[in-house]
């Protein structure tokens, strides 16, 4: 299995960074090109037990994509007055054999926010030397993706403080 962590601050509230990741079309914005992302279904209200399937697509061409289905196996929503919420979803099918990603927003006293993103992942079932080096070949795009998430949530909710 493969792991991936990373940290970052956000100039801020817990409110608004919740209320933008708390909506899944979230994803649209949170996915770098070339993949563009088309919500398929998705429970509401969203809550432990809920389910997200969407569709990636390659430069928008739906026979190059990949349908992926998960899980919320934990839901933790923003309240008023607390200073952490998150959640962690499961991929019940997806292009990985096994992805599970904890989402974690924490308030700052400053009034900013701390964002985790904490992934493991397995690309196929192969076990051993084999399953190992194709994580490895993956994780550059992991890495990639999560750069692009940072980027993105910190340029969305900047924008929506200049407001």
């Amino acid at each position: 299995m493969a792991h991936f962590k990373q940290r970052f601050a956000v100039k801020a509230p817990l409110r608004e960074v919740w209320r933008f990741h708390d909506d899944p079309t979230a994803l649209k914005v949170l996915t770098p090109p070339p993949l563009r992302v088309k919500i398929l279904a998705k429970d509401e209200p969203m809550q432990a037990g809920s389910t997200l399937k969407f569709r990636l697509a390659l430069f928008g061409i739906q026979p190059l994509g990949a349908t992926w289905h998960a899980i919320y196996d934990e839901f933790n929503p923003y309240r008023e007055g607390e200073r952490c919420a998150g959640f962690v979803d499961r991929s019940l099918s997806s292009p990985f054999h096994f992805w599970i990603h904890r989402h974690t927003f924490e308030a700052l006293p400053n009034g900013n926010t701390v964002c985790t993103d904490d992934v493991t992942f397995h690309l196929t079932p192969l076990r051993g030397a084999l399953g190992k080096l194709l994580d490895a070949l993956v994780y550059p795009g992991v890495l990639f993706l999560f750069f692009y998430r940072q980027l993105q949530t910190r340029r969305v909710l900047a924008r929506r403080a200049t407001r």
